[in-house]
């Protein structure tokens, strides 16, 4: 990879960077109900400990939020790509992306980019603009294939003989693209679907929110993710997007194609790699969609149940996972490695014994059967026959004692499944309790975006007034889109190298000031690290850092503590400030003369641990005593 010219390591970046992926935006970390599930966890980042907090830093600031989404509104699928849609989906929603996502892992309920949408009524505008993206890298990007024509397979999509073949992709606006050198335009337009659907993803994750759609809004998402998951599931051969992640080769074969590889094929490339992304993500809304299928229309629900039928179309993903798969490491053909994909799109090795472990992945399908199984919604509408309960017995064979100990709430779908064996079924039947007339509501909003257009046109056009004006190296809106990933602090929130936790990145960074408080005596004093006095302390949980810390009271005088404390202790790090809270309601002896030494935090479990000295002080007039405590000594201890 040291061979990339620039714009394709800018390419490789953008495919790779954590920030710009989709799987650590999939929240499956507990569902709120009497059907919820234990925490689902990676099992290369599994250590038997509990985890921290999650990232308190802050990219978009609250008042910047409310004015961004403000801000935010439809844009018709022939300016997709332009300069004001550049800005506003490629830098500020994915800035806005980013700060939702750290606020939802800070699990304090301030998600306020979220309420900002649901107060602005901005989830419509996200999703209308989700479809007018899909229909721009569908009809105008490339050319929809023909009904009789063979669909070809990725250039990088090999299929079991090791023939790769190539789309079509001339008479398009990609070819053009191609021949102006504008591919990096192009990748963040698409990038852009891939985030909104996160987004997307992250507000349906409450069922209050998934109240907020209206009609239109819930049927056209439905229909969506059925066209993505469909995506998915569809047979390996006729699929260019999941051969290219199947089949992707060694290391060098991956390295020789991308620096051979045209403009063309980098466009083609990174089109099946974002479909496949943005896929993956509207599995998880599918998932949201299932679980909160009790308050949604009718017309949704029918759809969900009926239409489209996800519950069948679960089955494929389940039996045959496109998030898994065997790599060769070179040459020889027997030399292969299991692989699953896990946070960040990044598939990881995993070895066969450890092949059941469930990843995020995987669970959202497995949450979904749940759902559509067990609710009692979906027993009293699913209609059932001999097709659809032969299909659905398939997933039978998976359910065993490790899965269940791994997702408990599949014991509910193990007995569906055995009452489901005995029971008789009619072969066919049809909605609606056996009436041949079925009415259903039309998808308006993408009926609304597909009507009438002359896609030819819209393509030649966007190219006149949007792509032929500039190339990659020329482009202002890139420019201002690289920004994005040149930040200190994006930086180190979505390092690409790190294989640790995201927060543990941000602990090592040195600790600036804390700020300690005292039940309503906010701001007492003001601790900053001593530079010349750090120690290293070996600690069970790996090297530490204890740095002596100097006090800086605020208050005119010597603060006196009661001997009841209720102390709050705001830690800030370099370029972060608020980054961490500790908090400790303990009392202190007014019997002991010594200086009382207590802890805030646990570096385990908090990532930091702030260590407090008190020593007792008795002020003796002619009335009477009291006696308090100062503060004399402090110590943060942090991860090295």
């Amino acid at each position: 990879f040291f061979f990339f010219s620039f714009f394709d390591y800018f390419l490789f970046f953008f495919q790779n960077h954590p920030s710009l992926t989709t799987d650590n935006w999939i929240k499956i970390d507990g569902m709120k109900s009497l059907q919820s599930l234990t925490q689902i966890v990676d099992i290369d980042d599994f250590n038997g400990e509990s985890r921290s907090q999650a990232l308190l830093a802050t990219i978009v600031s609250i008042h910047e939020a409310e004015s961004i989404v403000a801000s935010l509104h439809e844009f018709p699928v022939d300016a997709i790509g332009s300069s004001p849609f550049m800005k506003i989906y490629g830098y500020d929603v994915e800035r806005l992306c980013h700060q939702a996502h750290i606020c939802a892992r800070r699990q304090d309920g301030d998600e306020y980019v979220v309420e900002s949408i649901l107060t602005h009524k901005k989830l419509g505008v996200l999703i209308k603009t989700v479809l007018a993206i899909e229909a721009w890298r569908t009809f105008v990007l490339v050319a929809p294939p023909k009904e009789d024509d063979a669909v070809a397979s990725s250039s990088t999509g090999h299929e079991e003989d090791g023939t790769a073949v190539t789309l079509s992709l001339t008479n398009t606006l990609a070819e053009r693209l191609a021949e102006n050198n504008s591919s990096l335009r192009c990748a963040f337009i698409l990038h852009v679907e891939t985030t909104l659907c996160s987004l997307i993803n992250l507000v349906l994750y409450r069922k209050e929110n998934v109240e907020e759609m209206d009609i239109d809004c819930c049927v056209a998402l439905v229909d969506y993710c059925a066209r993505q998951m469909a995506s998915l599931a569809m047979p390996i051969k006729d699929n260019p997007m999941v051969q290219r992640q199947r089949y992707a080769g060694t290391v060098e074969e991956i390295a020789k194609h991308v620096q051979n590889r045209s403009i063309l094929e980098e466009i083609h490339d990174n089109l099946l790699d974002c479909e496949f992304k943005t896929a993956v993500v509207a599995t998880s809304v599918a998932r949201h969609l299932c679980e909160h299928i009790d308050i949604l229309p009718i017309s949704a629900q029918t759809r969900i149940l009926d239409t489209h039928d996800y519950l069948q179309m679960m089955v494929p993903l389940i039996d045959e996972p496109p998030w898994t798969r065997r790599r060769r490491v070179s040459s020889s053909k027997d030399d292969v490695v299991w692989e699953k994909l896990f946070d960040n799109h990044e598939w990881k090795k995993v070895a066969p014994n450890e092949l059941l472990q469930i990843t995020k992945c995987e669970a959202q399908c497995w949450i979904a059967v749940f759902h559509l199984t067990c609710s009692s919604v979906c027993r009293q509408r699913y209609a059932l026959n001999v097709y659809r309960k032969e299909h659905l017995l398939r997933l039978r064979k998976y359910l065993n004692q490790v899965m269940v100990e791994q997702l408990p709430v599949l014991t509910d779908v193990m007995r569906y499944m055995d009452e489901l064996a005995l029971m008789h079924v009619p072969e066919m039947t049809t909605a609606g309790q056996g009436s041949t007339f079925l009415m259903q509501q039309v998808d308006k909003l993408r009926d609304g975006i597909l009507r009438n257009q002359d896609w030819k046109e819209v393509a030649n056009m966007q190219y006149r007034s949007i792509f032929s004006k500039t190339t990659d190296a020329e482009d202002e809106d890139i420019r201002l889109l690289g920004t994005l990933y040149d930040d200190d602090l994006l930086g180190t929130l979505f390092d690409c190298g790190c294989s640790t936790p995201l927060e543990n990145n941000v602990l090592s960074l040195p600790v600036t000031m804390i700020s300690l408080s005292s039940g309503s005596n906010e701001n007492i004093y003001n601790l900053t690290p001593i530079d010349d006095d750090e120690v290293v302390i070996p600690s069970s949980h790996g090297d530490l850092k204890r740095i002596k810390l100097k006090l800086h009271c605020t208050r005119e005088g010597r603060f006196m503590f009661r001997k009841e404390l209720s102390l709050k202790a705001i830690i800030s790090v370099k370029q972060i400030e608020t980054y961490r809270t500790l908090s400790l309601d303990t009392c202190l002896s007014v019997e002991i003369k010594k200086p009382q030494w207590i802890q805030l935090g646990r570096t385990e479990e908090d990532g930091y641990a702030l260590q407090l000295s008190f020593k007792l002080v008795v002020n003796e007039d002619e009335d009477h005593t009291t006696c308090g405590f100062v503060l004399r000594q402090a110590f943060i201890s942090q991860p090295l």
